[in-house]
């Protein structure tokens, strides 16, 4: 059975960390790692990892404190390894500073069952040519409690200096385990802006964008005209407007009119007269 890549890596790394402590941790790193080996060509993973188990931790019991991510952050991580990273190092003045770091190599103390892990936090606010401008010990505790050697364990803190002129500084925080003679520290550098106060010029706003005029419409308007029918054969004539109408009523008149310009009439010398008399029907009774 082939040894799987991953643990082969761990033990290269558990096997570095040992070097670095001294040959006789060496030693006994490698003999587990081989034991690991064993165990896996063996067919029995759990034991195997157990085994590489207790070497990493023996590695992490013998490396010195320090940290594997230390940055600025732009909000509050939700756990161990989810947080979105700042990025840039430059701040305006008041602005609070949000730092994330992840420590290895700390001691374990215990509460029964219980795993724990505190520490005490120092801070050096420096120029950066060293000089210590502020500094405060044991300004923040942080701890934690769990039934494993938990190696997952987050740094969150907020900074904020009030009052710091703009310039260039670098910040210092230092950790002490409280359950090993362990100190660690990491510096993160940054630049402080001066905030916009009232009255200062501010950036004049860009000017609205004026759409341009249309262009003229070439197309002539159009307008409805009203609806008109054709009259039928037997419809009435309509009456020039302004003239006059004749006979007792509307409809008398209007058959009087068409008689008078339709109707036949008795015929004399000259021919075919007109009638002139107002008639209620459109036949002339002489």
């Amino acid at each position: 059975m082939s040894v799987p890549r991953c643990l082969r890596r761990v033990a290269a790394a558990v096997l570095l960390g040992a070097a670095l402590c001294g040959p006789a941790a060496a030693g006994e790193l490698a003999d587990r790692s081989k034991a690991a080996e064993a165990l896996l060509a063996d067919g029995k993973p759990v034991q195997a990892l157990a085994e590489m188990e207790a070497a990493f931790n023996a590695a992490w019991d013998l490396a010195p404190l320090g940290f594997s991510e230390a940055l600025f952050v732009a909000a509050r991580p939700s756990g161990f390894g989810i947080y979105d990273a700042r990025l840039t190092n430059i701040f305006k003045e008041g602005e609070d500073m949000l730092v994330y770091a992840e420590p290895y190599g700390f001691g374990y103390g215990r509460d029964g069952e219980l795993f724990l892990i505190d520490f005490e936090a120092d801070f050096e606010l420096k120029t950066p040519t060293g000089q210590i401008l502020h500094e405060q010990k044991a300004f923040a505790d942080l701890k934690m409690k769990s039934r494993r050697r938990n190696k997952e364990f987050q740094v969150f803190i907020t900074y904020n200096f009030s009052g710091l002129k703009p310039g260039d500084y670098v910040l210092t925080t230092r950790l002490h385990d409280l359950h090993s003679d362990k100190t660690g520290a990491f510096e993160l550098p940054f630049t402080l802006m001066a905030a916009p106060r009232p009255g200062d010029p501010a950036t004049p706003a860009p000017a609205p964008v004026t759409p341009a005029p249309a262009a003229p419409s070439t197309d002539a308007p159009v307008i409805d005209a009203p609806a008109t029918e054709a009259p039928g054969p037997d419809a009435a004539p309509r009456l020039p407007e302004g003239e006059p109408r004749r006979g007792p009523d509307r409809q008398a008149g209007v058959a009087g009119e068409r008689h008078r310009r339709w109707g036949r009439s008795a015929r004399d010398r000259s021919g075919w007269r007109r009638c002139r008399r107002p008639h209620r029907a459109g036949v002339c009774r002489i």
